[in-house]
């Protein structure tokens, strides 16, 4: 699964010194889009062990996208204990990316586009996990030093 996606890193804007240190491996697989309760919790241990504390939630809704610019998505601080709240997110947007990242994350971030979005997100944090938009697979996206 990891070679289906490995084109993505070309479409998230990174410049080429950048390119070449990117890394993306596929970390859970979600069969037919289903946000198991089981599959949650390995991704949790996913989150743990890649920040080490509770993460924030990025996702955007169409009401927040100002012709190809994302203006204001929206954020939550999510655990363990959300997991109905993540499922119900998960199958509500299932169209669309989920990024999970660091509880410090600065939401006053202005791209051009999605993808754009996660490039930069990749850059400043060097390394994020992302819901693929058609919510089959979380991916692991890293910056090799």
């Amino acid at each position: 699964m990891e070679g289906s996606w490995e084109g993505f890193l070309d479409i998230i804007d990174l410049n080429q010194d950048t390119r070449q240190k990117a890394e993306l491996k596929t970390l859970i697989e979600f069969p037919l889009a289903q946000p198991k309760k089981y599959l949650l919790i390995g991704l949790f241990d996913c989150i743990t062990c890649i920040y080490g504390s509770e993460k924030c939630i990025w996702w955007y809704e169409p009401s927040c996208i100002n012709g190809k610019n994302i203006r204001n998505p929206y954020t939550k601080i999510i655990s363990k204990a959300d997991l109905k709240y993540l499922q119900g997110l998960w199958e509500r947007i299932a169209g669309d990316y989920i990024l999970f990242l660091p509880e410090e994350f600065n939401t006053k971030v202005d791209t051009i586009g999605e993808e754009e979005f996660i490039g930069v997100c990749l850059i400043k944090y060097s390394q994020l996990l992302l819901k693929t938009h058609d919510a089959n697979e979380v991916l692991y996206l890293y910056l090799n030093e």
